[in-house]
């Protein structure tokens, strides 16, 4: 039974994934034609911020940026843990990778009663830039005229976590091992790009009528299963 669980569990998250890759394909055309039409967007802000991160973080960041990074891991695990999954949560703990004793190669864990692995609860921080979301949200609540600041620390949030999943996307981590190396990141990369796909929608529009992060979930999900639909279809055809 477990063996069949986990067979279905890999082909379904086989579809997910080329189903994302096409929409982040899709995505990534909406970009470049918003550009090219020269439309306000935030995306050229959320450049600029990605850059900033870059500079800031060898200028400042350098000496602890190991540790936040491993902050932001275990916060990942606490966040998705203890909110959404509503476990109990025991223990959180960071430490910076120069702290580490001969033998020990723990760089932090969260202690809770999940019993079992769970993908969402174990391989959340490496595809759940959760800090950008917030920030996505309160790009909700901001005057029209302060989206070019918001947007550049979106970009800023974001960059910081390009190197968080650089870091902890290795095939020896535990997280990745106990859930199995290929359903892994098969998880990873269906949600890297979706969530990618959704900030980016989420910066698309103009000072007067900026889109949000819940019109890009909405239009997401609606040419989601579009297209979808549109699979299904030449897939009859076929059959025919």
């Amino acid at each position: 039974m477990r063996f069949f669980l986990r067979f279905l569990t890999t082909f379904i998250l086989i579809i997910t994934t080329i189903i994302a890759i096409f929409e982040f394909y899709r995505c990534g055309a909406f970009v470049v034609k918003s550009c090219m039409q020269s439309m306000y967007s935030g995306f050229l802000w959320m450049g600029v911020g990605m850059v900033l991160y870059i500079i800031i973080s060898k200028l400042f960041f350098r000496k602890n940026l190991d540790i936040m990074q491993t902050m932001s891991h275990e916060g990942a695990h606490m966040l998705v843990g203890g909110l959404v999954l509503r476990r109990k949560i025991y223990e959180f703990n960071a430490k910076s990778a120069d702290s580490l004793g001969y033998g020990d190669n723990t760089l932090g864990h969260v202690s809770s009663n999940s019993t079992g692995p769970n993908l969402f609860l174990m391989l959340a921080p490496y595809m759940f830039p959760y800090l950008t979301f917030v920030l996505l949200l309160f790009r909700l609540m901001i005057k029209n005229n302060c989206l070019p600041i918001i947007d550049t620390v979106i970009g800023f949030s974001l960059m910081f976590y390009f190197g968080c999943w650089k870091k902890d996307t290795r095939k020896d981590q535990s997280d990745i091992v106990n859930c199995g190396v290929f359903r892994s990141y098969l998880f990873i990369i269906t949600f890297i790009l979706f969530n990618l796909s959704i900030i980016l929608y989420s910066l698309s529009g103009g000072i007067t009528e900026p889109v949000n992060i819940i019109y890009a979930n909405v239009d997401y999900f609606t040419q989601t299963w579009k297209d979808i639909l549109i699979c299904l279809d030449i897939i009859k055809t076929w059959m025919v």
